[in-house]
């Protein structure tokens, strides 16, 4: 703000009330991050925005308002493109609960962070409901915690997308505060619901980010189905060659054969949790992506999950015996053993952009479109990417 010299000619007045000037600070350059790279629109598009999109084909959300809970970066951008991409065009309101911790008060990112919130809750189509807090996720199992009065105030979620920076198995079960505790307590709430809904789950597979007692934990659940459902061991002898313990343990101390073992392990534990739910829950593992952060790894290490579950309205079972009404629960083996074998389509996304240029292409436009609603320079992504 600069005080204005008035020319000699200018009368009394304006000496009295000088004339202000607001000069708008130059807008800083946006700096390009990892997740930037295009591979991540291919997971955009291609399994988040396809998987949520056969799940509005099928199920009418209550009150034309889709329902989400995720973790969103910053700036938003899933926001912006599941408004875009699926709310705008079946006219279906977006209602979402975010939680991002990271962005400090009065630091560089809380000021874009509630830029970027203001944009996305001016978009015709976002439900004035919508909130995003400072609260971390793994807080959502600790009662009368924000995180948790507002999970439950705001749910159940027709969709809930955790992207994980870090490792979902990397933590070792501790009594309080962890992924697990969380993710327990978000499928007890989900349990009201009446139709189906996603889980995305984006999280680090290599060892570094695998917490051994965990890996054993899930490997123990592994033997189990090997060795009392035949559907299972099948499977896993056709697409992994493991069929025994012993060859499980030789299998999972190799990269490549860790990486399918844990994400089958940790999809049964997830299984698991939703056929303890009353009514129990059934999963189905819809797809599996993957790409490289570490330029050195052998294999994907960096996996992005897509579950779907799907009420069974089973009843319980009655403990005097008045009611004996047979219900049919959902088989464990069989939902297992598809489990298995979708982790063994599991798709490379690095490799698919890399053999298709035009759907290369196509991602890379599509990630610049995105990043301009953000305020980015878009001349300066693509150069950015020139350099990578």
């Amino acid at each position: 703000m600069k005080k204005r010299t008035p020319p000699p000619d200018e009368g009394l007045a304006d000496d009295i009330v000088p004339a202000i000037i607001y000069e708008a600070p130059l807008p800083s350059v946006k700096e390009f991050l990892p997740w930037h790279l295009p591979r991540k629109q291919y997971v955009r598009q291609y399994q988040w925005c396809e998987q949520i999109g056969r799940l509005l084909d099928q199920f009418q959300p209550s009150d034309g308002t889709l329902k989400y809970l995720g973790l969103p970066g910053t700036d938003l951008l899933d926001l912006r493109y599941f408004h875009s991409q699926l709310c705008a065009a079946r006219k279906v309101k977006l209602r979402f609960l975010g939680f991002n911790s990271s962005a400090m008060p009065r630091s560089k990112d809380h000021t874009e962070m509630n830029i970027s919130l203001d944009e996305v809750r001016r978009l015709p189509h976002v439900d004035p409901m919508s909130e995003l807090i400072r609260d971390s996720f793994v807080l959502l199992a600790k009662e009368n915690s924000l995180a948790c009065k507002k999970t439950r105030e705001l749910g159940p979620y027709d969709v809930v997308n955790l992207d994980l920076c870090d490792g979902f198995g990397a933590q070792r079960p501790t009594p309080t505060n962890s992924y697990y505790d969380a993710v327990s307590a978000l499928l007890a709430l989900q349990a009201r619901t009446k139709t189906p809904w996603l889980l995305l789950l984006t999280t680090r597979a290599d060892k570094a980010n695998i917490d051994g007692e965990v890996l054993n934990t899930l490997l123990g659940k592994y033997v189990e189905n090997l060795a009392n459902c035949a559907q299972f061991r099948e499977a896993s002898r056709e697409k992994f060659a493991v069929e025994t313990e012993e060859a499980l343990r030789t299998v999972s101390a190799t990269s490549d054969g860790l990486l399918s073992i844990f994400l089958t392990g940790l999809c049964k534990w997830l299984l698991g949790l939703a056929l303890a739910c009353q009514p129990p829950v059934s999963l189905e593992l819809r797809s599996v992506i993957g790409y490289r952060v570490d330029g050195a790894s052998v294999h994907e290490d960096l996996i992005s999950l897509a579950l779907r579950f799907t009420p069974t309205f089973v009843p319980a079972e009655d403990p005097l015996g008045l009611a004996n009404r047979p219900a049919a629960m959902p088989d464990e083996c069989a939902l297992s053993a598809r489990v298995l074998k979708r982790v063994a389509k599991r798709v490379d996304a690095d490799k698919k952009l890399r053999e298709d240029e035009g759907l290369h292409q196509k991602m890379i436009d599509g990630t610049a479109k995105l990043l301009a609603l953000a305020r980015y320079d878009v001349d300066g992504y693509k150069e950015w990417l020139r350099g990578r």
